[in-house]
């Protein structure tokens, strides 16, 4: 007969300590592996949203570029009006500052002279019946939020102010999209010897999403600039 009481067998495995340090270790490693990924992410989201920053601000300087080129300099028009209009982005309508309603009309009764610097131009290409209005505006939700719209109207060369009037604003589009803020939108001209005018755009713009700290190497502010040249023809 066995003796079961007398039976020794050695079992193997961890003790607590060993136990406790593995899922130290493990801790450890899945934290930084989650730190790393969570930064990858965020530099990848920023990456992103830079260039479709630039892209945007490429889109509205092409487009001055191929409809300004071609248009009358007696034609071309440029206000500075900032503080009389906001656009609401939930309506897509610009609507008008109530405090600065007298003197819109005034504002737009003459284009600003050369190397004034203004926000909205105003031009008719050749051939055209339609004028082309071009403007930068803060947001009425936000005034550190701005637009790029664009809109086109008829018989303006009276009446440049109801270019952008709220009576208008099935035709406003807006440039720049949700993600991209526009802090700034400066148009200048020099008259040229042959009459026509020399045309300079400035777009300051930034993502709306920025993971980044403020002393991180990456600049969030996107500089762009295009200068173009009305080809009219001298007699």
């Amino acid at each position: 007969m066995i003796n079961l009481l007398n039976r020794k067998e050695k079992y193997e495995g961890f003790s607590l300590v060993e136990m406790l340090i593995t899922i130290v270790i493990m801790g450890v490693v899945m934290m930084t592996a989650s730190s790393t990924l969570t930064t990858l992410i965020k530099i990848s989201t920023v990456s992103s949203n830079k260039t479709r920053v630039r892209s945007e601000s490429e889109f509205v300087l092409e487009l001055v570029r191929r409809t300004v080129r071609n248009s009358n300099p007696s034609d071309v028009y440029v206000y500075s009006t900032v503080d009389l209009r906001k656009y609401d982005p939930n309506q897509n309508t610009v609507v008008d500052n109530v405090a600065f309603d007298p003197t819109i009309k005034t504002r737009y009764a003459t284009s600003l002279i050369e190397n004034e610097v203004g926000n909205e131009i105003h031009f008719r290409p050749y051939g055209y019946e339609s004028w082309i209005c071009i403007a930068y505006f803060p947001s009425t939700e936000d005034d550190t939020v701005g637009y790029i719209l664009k809109t086109s109207a008829q018989d303006l060369l009276d009446k440049q102010e109801t270019c952008f009037d709220e009576t208008a604003s099935r035709y406003v589009i807006p440039l720049n999209s949700e993600v991209v803020n526009v802090k700034s939108f400066e148009i200048a001209y020099t008259m040229l010897k042959d009459s026509n005018y020399l045309i300079r755009f400035d777009i300051e713009a930034e993502p709306t999403q920025w993971y980044l700290a403020a002393g991180a190497p990456v600049k969030k502010i996107v500089h762009r600039q295009a200068v173009v040249s009305t080809e009219g023809i001298v007699w």
